[in-house]
């Protein structure tokens, strides 16, 4: 119990960082990144469940073509795109042919 007691106090804690001072901000760094591409992930998968919400509620024949080509991209730019566009199509020929644009943009890209 009276370990317990040290171990919380700040000059317990001081001394056990001690020597280990060059390997703390590395390690939060690398903290810091992993959050920041788990949150870029969970972003990008937002991203595309809305955009598949969207098809589904507009255009419900073209869900499954949707999804396979949403299924790949991760820039969220490109995801923010098509949902205005998912949004204002008019007809599912239109969905169809921008969805089949990001294929080509992407190969443009690379």
């Amino acid at each position: 119990m009276l370990r317990d007691v040290m171990k919380e106090t700040w000059a317990f804690q001081k001394t056990a960082l001690e020597g280990h001072e060059e390997e703390l901000p590395q390690q939060f760094q690398m903290a810091f990144m992993q959050g920041i591409h788990q949150a870029h992930k969970e972003i990008l998968q937002e991203l595309r469940q809305t955009l598949v919400k969207i098809v589904r509620l507009r255009f419900p024949n073209v869900v499954r073509l949707a999804k396979k080509q949403t299924s790949t991209i991760d820039d969220s730019a490109i995801l923010r795109d098509l949902i205005v566009k998912m949004s204002i199509a008019q007809t599912s020929e239109e969905v169809v042919i921008y969805l089949l644009e990001v294929d080509e943009d992407e190969d443009e890209e690379d």
